[in-house]
């Protein structure tokens, strides 16, 4: 009762209406004690139909499912040129490092002459088995039996029918083919790109050695995660949201994707600031989903999932090092099993100057960004609340490894990579710090291939 009037509320919601004049002095006092219901409350208490995530989960299975054992229609344009690239590089730095000690080439990513010939016979096999392969590329697999068998390389173009087309001429086996024998003709080029794969393999290594100190550290951190409770809103996530928020993210992706490469890439003329900016878009599509569709307000989104922190160089080195020493048995022993691919995983749209910028901002800034943000901000959050730190840690891992789509070491180094994130974030309840370790390991991996295989000789 208000000055003798009583107080109706509404039928569709708890907002009281007052049954007295606008005027009436009363009103601001009152309305002051009106409590407006919470939104975060109302997103916990949605009721997600089972029914539902098993379509969104079908639907994202039938997805992948093509990815990882659809039938391919042949390697895609380009293919070859990018093969090419990858052998030029991988030849002429394996010659220039021939009488180097096995630790130096080892530092350099080098492999000895006869690992580099073998390797570029099966890609220009796989190529012709294709019917891929074109003037160049024959001329390149001439002068690779040719090295193998160390005999003269017109040996070889005698028995080549070779249509007329362009042809480089600083390319290893066009050198090669000019000096007339097995014998790889020394150059300007081969030093440089000798001396670009050691310092960079020195400065990766040399972080990875550094980090050495700090891996005591680190494994703290990672033991630190099974005694970490969470607090705040996102302690309330279910696993069934989490799931459900991701799946509606991940399928917008893939259809902005699928817009993006088959529509709008096939355009001719597409400038590079142009492939950069729909990149970008689509890394950051789903996470900015995501937190649509479990936030309110954007101030609340960094102190809520932990972006809101600093940076700490001690941790993130120590990670990083141990990242890398739990990588090299996992190439040991998987790396027999990489899927047969001519251009090694290269792409073409990552030479010059232009796919440095691509790659940076790509690879090394917003990938990071979003991937943090979904995988771990969000569904290892929400797994790890019901399933516990360890089975959020794997689920959420091996999803993350499942949708890169690579080869068994790569699934297998990505799911570790995802499990340490997982495990560093459960214990700091910091985003900032994973989302930095991620950038520096993604860096870790273009900086080296950009600068042997894509930079300018």
């Amino acid at each position: 009762m208000v000055q003798g009037k009583p107080i109706h509320f509404g039928k569709y919601d708890n907002q009281p209406k007052l049954a007295f004049s606008q005027k009436n002095p009363d009103l601001p006092r009152i309305s002051a004690h009106i409590h407006h219901p919470n939104p975060y409350r109302a997103i916990l208490r949605r009721e997600i139909p089972e029914p539902l995530i098993a379509l969104l989960c079908f639907i994202l299975g039938i997805w992948m499912w093509d990815h990882y054992f659809g039938e391919t229609a042949g390697y895609p344009p380009g293919t070859e040129r990018t093969a090419l690239i990858r052998i030029d590089r991988d030849m002429q730095l394996a010659e220039a490092m021939a009488d180097d000690p096995p630790f130096l080439r080892w530092l350099a990513h080098a492999q000895t002459p006869g690992e580099a010939v073998a390797e570029g016979l099966r890609s220009m096999e796989l190529l012709a088995q294709e019917q891929a392969l074109g003037t160049e590329g024959a001329r390149a697999y001439a002068a690779l039996l040719a090295t193998r068998e160390k005999l003269p390389v017109g040996r070889y173009l005698a028995t080549l029918k070779l249509p007329d087309g362009f042809v480089e001429p600083k390319t290893w086996w066009n050198l090669k083919i000019d000096s007339g024998n097995f014998v790889f003709p020394p150059n300007e080029r081969t030093a440089t790109l000798r001396t670009r794969a050691i310092v960079v393999g020195s400065i990766i290594w040399g972080l990875g050695l550094l980090g050495l100190v700090f891996v005591p550290t680190a494994l703290r951190c990672l033991r630190g995660a099974f005694r970490e409770k969470p607090k705040g809103y996102t302690a309330a996530w279910t696993p069934s949201l989490g799931i459900v928020v991701f799946l509606v993210a991940t399928l917008a992706w893939i259809g902005f994707t699928m817009v993006v490469e088959l529509g709008i890439m096939q355009l001719p003329g597409i400038h590079p600031v142009v492939v950069i900016l729909l990149d970008t878009a689509a890394r950051i599509l789903p996470t900015l989903i995501a937190l649509a569709l479990l936030f309110r307000k954007a101030s609340h989104i960094p102190r809520a999932i932990g972006l809101n922190g600093h940076i700490h160089p001690p941790l993130l080195l120590g990670l990083f090092s141990l990242i890398v020493l739990l990588d090299q048995p996992l190439r040991w022993a998987l790396g027999r099993f990489t899927t047969e691919d001519p251009t090694g995983g290269l792409s073409f749209a990552d030479a010059g100057i232009s796919g440095l910028i691509f790659l940076i901002v790509s690879s090394c800034v917003f990938a990071p960004l979003a991937e943090e943000t979904l995988y771990r901000g969000i569904l290892h959050r929400s797994l790890a609340n019901r399933m516990g730190v360890l089975g959020g840690a794997l689920f959420s891992s091996a999803i993350f490894a499942s949708l890169h789509f690579y080869d068994w070491y790569g699934l297998a180094s990505v799911a570790t990579f995802g499990f340490i994130c997982a495990l560093a974030y459960q214990s700091t309840g910091s985003l900032i710090d994973v989302i930095a370790l991620h950038m520096l390991y993604n860096t870790s991996i273009t900086l080296p291939e950009w600068t042997i295989y894509h930079a300018p000789l």
